[in-house]
């Protein structure tokens, strides 16, 4: 017999919300042909995402670009160089 995958719901969040707040919610779920839940859920993660991916990734201008990655290719100074023979005091 076969096994199919499912994608078990075990979580629950629980939210309080003003009246008006709930309807402008299903009303936009209804338009979306979603149910209350669905629409939630999809959009609760389409913001964590970009929150987690603005906070995580740095951007940076095609200069500013340019600039670091020149630095990268630059030696080492003789102290850095030092310093990364040492023992780590914490060690």
């Amino acid at each position: 017999m076969a096994t199919i995958a499912t994608n078990q719901k075990t979580s629950r969040l629980d939210i309080r919300l003003t009246d008006e707040q709930r309807k402008i919610i299903e009303r936009a779920a209804a338009l979306k042909g979603s149910t209350l839940t669905q629409w939630t859920a999809q959009h609760l993660l389409d913001a964590a995402r970009a929150d987690i991916e603005q906070e995580t990734t740095l951007r940076l201008e095609s200069q500013a670009f340019d600039d670091f990655l020149a630095a990268l290719e630059e030696p080492i100074p003789d102290s850095t160089a030092e310093l990364m023979t040492r023992d780590p005091e914490w060690a």
